[in-house]
């Protein structure tokens, strides 16, 4: 898939967020012989990197567990490491929490909004998402004015379940917009670039 010069251009409408899971279970190497932090880690590197060509200004990012939630903004790929410097895979999942950091590092600007979610598991709190999520799609004038994209690193049924739901389920729960998009890690690296792969999520 070769993206047109009016995808391009859309794609340069949006400030981009990552929010990374370091709960414990990333440890467990079921991604291609490697653990999924390892992977996520590569994949993160791709977006960000792809999308650094788009938005110099770098992207937001947080990476969370059930110790700490560290939240960074202006994130090039040059300064990649220095923000998982200090961060192991450990404890639980409290992706509301997470999801709350990436959406104050959203609207920082006029531009739209894109978050892409790596995440290997069930959270903490699985209803608290779901309404964050229903309430941040029912604030917002358009489809696209905010994406959230959960890429499942993994094998994880019980996660896969969980993130169909919040692909399928939203609308009929009282979301005005369908602002969710869900993709398996091996789906996303499916695509020849990161910006193919954000196009897709938008489009969905």
């Amino acid at each position: 898939m070769t993206l047109t010069p009016e995808q391009l251009a859309k794609l340069t409408e949006f400030d981009y967020i990552a929010v990374v899971d370091a709960s414990g279970s990333m440890t467990t190497e079921d991604v291609k012989g490697r653990s999924r932090w390892d992977s996520v880690q590569e994949t993160l590197g791709m977006f960000c990197r792809d999308t650094n060509k788009l938005d110099s200004d770098g992207i937001g990012l947080v990476i969370f567990n059930g110790v700490d939630i560290k939240a960074h903004d202006g994130v090039t790929p040059d300064k990649l490491d220095a923000a998982f410097a200090g961060m192991r895979p450990v404890s639980s999942t409290p992706l509301y929490e997470a999801l709350q950091e990436a959406l104050k590092l959203a609207g920082k600007s006029d531009k739209k909004d894109f978050i892409m979610v790596f995440t290997d598991g069930v959270p903490d709190n699985k209803d608290a998402v779901k309404k964050l999520i229903i309430d941040t799609a029912n604030q917002q004038q358009n489809d696209d004015d905010l994406t959230i994209l959960f890429v499942q690193v993994g094998s994880d049924s019980a996660a896969t379940a969980w993130l169909k739901s919040l692909d399928d389920d939203l609308k009929a729960q009282g979301a005005q917009h369908d602002i969710v998009d869900v993709k398996t890690v091996a789906e996303a690296e499916a695509f020849g670039s990161t910006a193919e792969l954000i196009v897709a999520a938008i489009n969905g």
